[in-house]
């Protein structure tokens, strides 16, 4: 199997590692600033292997993407020396659409901030997204986007749906992804991405 993780930020295929893309220190930094004036912002940093929350962990509302394994409580942001390749801002009110906004107008031309579940919020680098790294994986295999599916349910989902032939979004999603999306189904608590995967695989089977 092939794997694009951290909204792109790593990119795996054949068991090769081929990209792997860390935030700048300062830019992080930068971030870190702008969430602290908003109290209802928390900041969780990631490696390869452990959650650095920039806040109490009994803050932090786990989702299914956002687990935090190993959390380190963490009162700086950590050293140069470590390889940040992911950020998420936990927003504790929900108010996760303007908070959006207020953090792409205070840092609009580092990142982009996209909404992502119920309460949080992705950091991710300018240029940077599950898109660009799926197309690694594409020119890997010479496969062209026409050819390929992608499922999504939230804005952090947009450009890759926005990028393959058949982008089909969840009922659960935002608004945005399902209006983007050739096919709606049903939502995540009722397993649909692997119903719509057998459905797709056993038709392909059939021809």
């Amino acid at each position: 199997m092939d794997f694009v993780a951290s909204n792109g930020a790593q990119v795996v295929v054949g068991g090769k590692l081929v990209d792997r893309e860390v935030f700048s220190h300062a830019a992080v930094c930068r971030l870190y600033r702008a969430v602290t004036m908003f109290d209802v912002l928390h900041l969780a940093l990631f490696d390869r292997t452990n959650s650095f929350l920039l806040d109490d962990e009994a803050v932090f509302e786990r989702e299914i993407d956002k687990n935090l394994p190993n959390p380190v409580r963490s009162y700086e942001v950590p050293s140069p020396e470590t390889s940040i390749i992911k950020a998420s801002v936990y927003v504790s009110d929900g108010t996760v659409m303007d908070m959006s906004y207020a953090l792409a107008r205070e840092l609009g031309e580092d990142f982009v901030f996209a909404p992502s579940g119920r309460k949080w919020i992705d950091v991710m680098q300018r240029g940077v997204s599950k898109a660009t790294g799926i197309r690694q994986v594409m020119e890997a295999h010479g496969v062209s986007a026409d050819e390929v599916a992608a499922f999504g349910d939230s804005m952090n989902d947009y450009e890759i749906l926005r990028m393959v032939g058949m982008p089909i979004a969840m009922e659960n999603g935002r608004s945005a992804i399902k209006q983007i999306a050739r096919k709606v189904i049903g939502p995540n608590i009722e397993h649909s991405v692997q119903k719509e995967l057998r459905r797709m695989l056993e038709e392909l089977s059939a021809r």
